[in-house]
């Protein structure tokens, strides 16, 4: 699906606004991430835009300092959103849909896994349900602000530590089509947005002489999917790149050389 900037614009300012004064404690990550780099962050007109998505992941913390008087749920109902259970979980994973321009946005709510018990256990923050995951306080503490044409403000997680948390947990991934497109993201991050990928990659590498074992488990990830790797499965991730830009040799010389301690 390729991404258009006035559609994707109206999309991210109407999920700002519908936030109201939780906009300044989520953070966007996933595969919107992407979109806010190549369009608010990075040269819009160098290169080609990031294959496009309709999943917002929304990173909110744990515990949050002066929360806002309206919750999360009270704010998106109020802007049309429609609350969606998707399991049986003990609290329910849930999202909330929503057609904007045409097309159905569906907002997930991500946490970090931050606790001694219950680390993979659902959790109730501001009336809505977030899932944990591994790593994910990186994500919460390294952010950026973006501003959408139409002047809304947001957070999106920091490129480098997008990067990182995708090396780490894309082996986690449920189907072979989410990982394909995480082992994209990477590629697409690191290599396609000029200045922007430069800046990326020197982010991560901070990060990862911060947190070393992470940065081994980084490594082992990516080395052991590119040698056992199939001729198909080599197929089906370039093929995630509807540009065809995306080539097996600049895939492996990115993770061994420019995504290299």
């Amino acid at each position: 699906m390729i991404v258009d900037i006035e559609r994707e614009d109206r999309v991210l300012t109407e999920v700002i606004q519908s936030l109201g004064p939780w906009k300044n404690f989520v953070v966007i990550g996933g595969g919107y991430a992407l979109i806010i780099y190549k369009f608010y962050l990075a040269d819009r007109f160098l290169g080609n835009p990031p294959v496009g998505t309709r999943d917002i992941d929304s990173l909110l913390p744990r515990r949050i300092h002066n929360p806002p008087k309206n919750d999360i749920a009270e704010l998106l109902a109020a802007s049309g959103f429609k609350h969606m259970p998707k399991d049986l979980d003990t609290p329910p994973t849930e999202s909330f849909t929503k057609e904007i321009g045409g097309i159905e946005v569906e907002i997930e709510f991500l946490t970090d896994n931050q606790v001694r018990e219950n680390k993979h256990r659902n959790v109730s923050i501001a009336g809505i349900v977030a899932q944990p995951l591994s790593y994910l306080e990186m994500s919460l503490e390294q952010t950026l602000r973006f501003r959408t044409l139409s002047n809304e403000q947001g957070l999106v997680v920091s490129p480098g530590a997008w990067l990182f948390h995708k090396g780490l947990t894309f082996t986690r991934r449920t189907s072979d089509s989410k990982m394909l497109k995480d082992l994209y993201g990477i590629w697409y991050l690191a290599s396609q947005l000029g200045p922007f990928s430069i800046q990326a990659i020197s982010l991560f590498k901070d990060l990862a002489l911060k947190h070393p074992k992470w940065y081994g488990t980084f490594r082992k990830n990516l080395e052991l999917w590119i040698e056992e790797a199939t001729p198909l499965a080599w197929t089906l991730l370039q093929t995630q790149d509807p540009f065809a830009e995306l080539k097996r040799p600049l895939f492996i010389k990115l993770i061994n050389d420019a995504l290299k301690v």
